[in-house]
């Protein structure tokens, strides 16, 4: 019987063990008690204890990918691309791409900020980020300045406003990049 006693408290605290992958930070958060909520700390990959109160959250530091766009195969099975105006308010539509990592430093910042891991961070947050910052630097061009020359200069800006608001939380966007073109009325092309 002792035995068995002994061989269950093994195996318990065994269980208990998460890991937190190589190009992961942890965060542990605490449901219960006086120290509930997120711990200041971040782990590094390894193995920790991670008791009946708490859970581990990962987030991976290394550079991710992300596609917004109207093809199911890619990214999410739902429509996701990008329904924008110029400044006359012509409607337009673009499949945009992004690419950023997460400050190591800053996991615990941005768990707090956020309450989400990194997949409903890239679909909700840095989503509507993109889409506002999109609209607004839009709304100041013309239809011919963003489908030709002013193409890039205008996702430029829109990626530098994106980094402004994201980089103090520990988001370091890398790149905003079209995927094809950008989608004007029929009624705009000349055949």
């Amino acid at each position: 019987m002792f035995l068995l006693a002994i061989f269950m408290i093994g195996l318990l605290s065994v269980t208990s063990c998460s890991k937190v992958p190589a190009g992961n930070v942890g965060i542990k958060f605490y449901l219960l008690g006086n120290s509930k909520g997120v711990d200041t700390e971040e782990l590094s990959p390894g193995r920790y204890y991670v008791g009946v109160n708490e859970e581990l959250f990962l987030f991976p530091t290394f550079t991710q990918n992300y596609v917004w766009t109207s093809d199911i195969t890619e990214g999410s099975e739902n429509d996701e691309s990008f329904n924008f105006q110029d400044k006359d308010g012509l409607e337009l539509n673009a499949d945009i791409g992004i690419t950023y990592h997460i400050d190591p430093t800053k996991v615990s910042l941005i768990f707090q900020k956020y309450k989400r891991g990194i997949n409903e961070i890239t679909d909700t947050f840095l989503r509507n980020m993109v889409r506002d910052a999109l609209v607004s630097a839009s709304s100041q061009k013309n239809v011919e300045y963003i489908y030709g020359t002013g193409k890039t200069a205008l996702l430029d800006e829109v990626q530098k406003n994106i980094q402004l608001e994201v980089a103090p939380l520990g988001i370091v966007v890398e790149k905003l990049y079209w995927i094809g073109r950008i989608k004007v009325p029929l009624s705009l092309i000349h055949i």
